[in-house]
């Protein structure tokens, strides 16, 4: 554009030039040049240049901040239902009362044998047996101590520490408790280990009566109705509190150990009246600490408690047993004792009244198996310590009662046929 403006403007600088010339020079003033002419107006705009090439690529520039989130979208249509999942392991007992509506039984109308012994009559007055120290209706020990009453005390203490009938769930504290009073030495565990029941015959080894302690393990193994302590109660019981020490089934691991215990403090009482007359005067203070725990019958404690809550007459007819087994002790003081008629009827009496009492804590926790899980547990385990006792008085109700108290099922216990049989069987202490 600036160069065709200038051409112009030469060419019409040139233009002026020859247009002035004067004919005659020397007449015309001299001119040196025209003055500028007004600018022309701008030309048209030129056709546009051809496209350049493209330049390289900038960098990427800075994320933008998220956008805000959309509408939620419109539901789906339903799926179809899963598979059923399996069934979960079945849970832990609860907590029950085992004896919850206990029934205290009067058996007044039961009357003595001939050969019992009846210290609360009239002064033994009424009875044939010769007057005796027992008369009194008072137990002479023949220890002023008796190691037997620190073991029925233990029994207590892991009565309360284990929540003995349902009425606490014990901890694993507890049970670690527990085994400390059941371990003390001389204490259960010491006595468990050895115990014998004296109604079976006796073990033998090489043709030779021997104590079952005198008696490997594996030994008492071929021996377990008479070496019934290490052989069954001891495991029944140590294998509850360590699994109670695991948190495991703290309720029915606690009603294990009562079951447990309460049969030993039973067979005791029988065991230590028998060997009183055959190697131990003192043996009659310890069947008398193992029924009720001390030598006052008012306030008893371990299986006394339990049979005197239930029947005030069962308790006081093994009173009278454990007076007449130190009667006839006063009378015969020998060892072994010489008058074994008077110690076969001190050992019938003695049976009669706490088999019953046995028999009682049975009945009452037959009545709860079917709502309280810990009760049909009991019934379990004690249910068949009596069946020896039961088949020598009529096979035929025993076998009803076994059958009964051996089911696995809860709600497959005929609990009428059960408590109709054990009454018929164990009726009068």
């Amino acid at each position: 554009m600036k160069l065709n403006i200038a051409l112009a403007l030469m060419v019409a600088s040139l233009w002026g030039l020859a247009g002035c010339e004067s004919e005659d020079p020397e007449e015309q003033p001299l001119q040196t040049g025209g003055s500028a002419g007004a600018a022309g107006q701008a030309g048209a705009a030129g056709q546009a240049g051809a496209a350049g090439q493209a330049g390289a690529a900038g960098q990427a520039g800075q994320a933008g901040a998220a956008g805000q989130a959309g509408a939620a979208g419109e539901a789906g249509a339903a799926g179809q239902a899963g598979a059923a999942g399996s069934s979960g392991a079945a849970g832990a007992a609860g907590t029950c009362n085992v004896d919850e509506g206990m029934t205290v039984l009067d058996n007044a109308a039961c009357q003595p044998l001939a050969s019992d012994y009846t210290p609360r009559d009239n002064g033994s007055a009424n009875d044939s047996w010769p007057a005796c120290i027992s008369d009194d209706n008072v137990y002479h020990p023949f220890n002023a101590s008796v190691g037997s009453n620190a073991r029925v005390a233990a029994f207590e203490e892991i009565a309360k520490l284990l929540g003995f009938g349902g009425t606490k769930t014990p901890t694993q504290q507890n049970f670690l408790d527990a085994k400390v009073a059941y371990s003390q030495a001389e204490g259960l565990q010491s006595r468990l280990s050895r115990r014998e029941d004296n109604h079976y015959p006796p073990a033998t080894k090489g043709g030779v009566a021997v104590q079952c302690r005198d008696l490997t393990a594996d030994e008492q193994k071929a021996f377990p109705d008479r070496c019934v302590g290490p052989v069954k109660i001891q495991p029944l019981i140590e294998d509850a509190l360590n699994d109670g020490t695991l948190g495991t089934e703290p309720e029915l691991n606690a009603t294990r150990v009562e079951a447990g215990l309460l049969w030993f403090l039973m067979i005791s009482v029988h065991k230590e009246t028998d060997t009183c007359g055959s190697s131990a005067l003192a043996d009659c203070d310890s069947a008398t600490a193992y029924f009720a725990g001390k030598q006052s019958r008012e306030d008893p404690l371990g299986f006394g408690r339990y049979v005197k809550a239930r029947s005030p007459q069962a308790y006081d007819r093994g009173w009278d047993a454990l007076l007449a087994a130190r009667c006839w002790r006063d009378l015969d003081s020998a060892l072994p004792a010489t008058d074994t008629t008077m110690w076969h009827d001190v050992l019938s009496q003695l049976d009669h009244a706490i088999l019953r009492g046995f028999a009682l804590i049975v009945r009452d926790r037959l009545q709860n198996v079917t709502s309280c899980p810990l009760a049909f547990e009991s019934v379990r385990i004690l249910g068949p310590v009596l069946d020896r006792a039961a088949r020598e008085k009529d096979p035929t109700k025993a076998a009803t009662l076994l059958a009964e108290v051996s089911k696995t099922d809860a709600s497959q216990v005929n609990v009428a046929t059960a408590t109709t049989a054990l009454d018929a069987l164990f009726d009068c202490p």
